[in-house]
């Protein structure tokens, strides 16, 4: 799975999607005779649609915070100067240190006529070039995520009928429906619960940050709707990125002090109150299990795994609760 990321995160992905889509198709065939093939074009289309127009809206704001980075660092700094003078002390100290290793380790003279030693260097990608191959291999990712998507949601049940007909008996072809059913509505209630759960923390998040006074209130909302798929290291990412924003924007420590306060009270809410009380209990997962799968994927897979890990082992728990033989790892997963 490490060495093969690159193929496997553009399936599961798709995987999800369509797990978390397929109803949309099924209801568009069921109730407005919409055939397989277009209705799954309809809904990637919508999907398209709206992930562009989001884009769009927020690429000004955040190409400005990216803009203002150097200036905004040089603020923070002078907002912090009570801890300048040990940082210097620190930083002139290391470059004593490093000057003197440097004279210790330097080279003795070379006697007259004999050739001076060749110094090689080995030559690193610079940042524009590791940008754009990450930028080419994500783009090519999503490609194939959005080809293999389409092909899972215009066949439909074709898989379904396919298992169910290499079936031998009777009975076993009524299991694997009930199973393949149960299964799918599980994963898309969980999928559609916690994106949802994810948005309206958004909005709260949004709204508190505008009625505080941040600036760009809509970006800061859809910051914390994807980072809250990543389950404690989401919620601590966000806040120290709303705190240094408060720090660099206001001047007063109560006003510097309350965004990250409110972000922290919304997000403490949201996983203690808001998010067990709309999930099943059998929806739930084992705190253990999910900062385990966090540290492997986000290892493994990086970023993109961070945000999968959960929505990974929540469909795999699913998958253990609904085969018998696999019922004891579904219980150990769950609380």
């Amino acid at each position: 799975m490490y060495f093969a990321a690159a193929l496997l995160i553009p399936v599961v992905l798709a995987v999800l999607f369509n797990l978390l889509l397929a109803p949309i198709v099924r209801v568009l065939r069921s109730y407005l005779r919409v055939p397989e093939w277009l209705g799954a074009a309809l809904v990637l289309f919508g999907l398209g649609a709206g992930l562009l127009a989001a884009f769009y809206g927020l690429s000004t704001p955040a190409a400005r915070w990216i803009d203002q980075l150097p200036l905004a660092v040089w603020e923070i700094e002078n907002k912090l100067g009570t801890l300048q003078e040990p940082i210097q002390e620190v930083r002139q100290a290391a470059r004593q240190v490093e000057r003197a290793a440097q004279g210790a380790t330097a080279p003795p003279p070379q006697a007259g006529g004999e050739p001076q030693p060749v110094q090689v260097v080995v030559q690193s990608p610079s940042l524009t070039q590791t940008v754009l191959s990450g930028t080419a291999a994500a783009t090519a990712g999503l490609v194939v995520a959005v080809v293999l998507l389409y092909f899972l949601l215009a066949s439909g049940d074709t898989l379904l009928r396919q298992a169910v007909t290499i079936t031998p008996r009777l009975r076993d072809k009524k299991r694997v429906v009930e199973i393949v059913r149960e299964m799918e509505d599980d994963v898309s209630h969980y999928l559609l619960t916690i994106s949802l759960i994810n948005a309206g923390l958004g909005v709260a998040v949004g709204a508190a940050m505008y009625l505080l006074g941040m600036p760009n209130a809509v970006l800061w909302a859809v910051m914390a709707a994807i980072l809250n798929f990543i389950p404690y290291l989401g919620a601590l990412i966000g806040i120290g990125t709303i705190g240094l924003v408060a720090l660099l924007i206001f001047d007063e420590p109560a006003r510097i002090l309350l965004p990250p306060l409110v972000y922290f009270a919304l997000t403490t809410f949201e996983a203690y109150f808001v998010t067990p009380s709309l999930l099943a209990r059998r929806l739930t997962l084992n705190p253990v299990a999910v900062f385990l799968a966090l540290i492997l994927f986000t290892w493994m897979w990086g970023a993109a795994g961070a945000l999968l890990a959960v929505p990974m082992l929540a469909s795999f728990k699913i998958c253990c609760d609904h085969v018998e033989a696999l019922q004891p790892i579904g219980v150990m997963l769950g609380r």
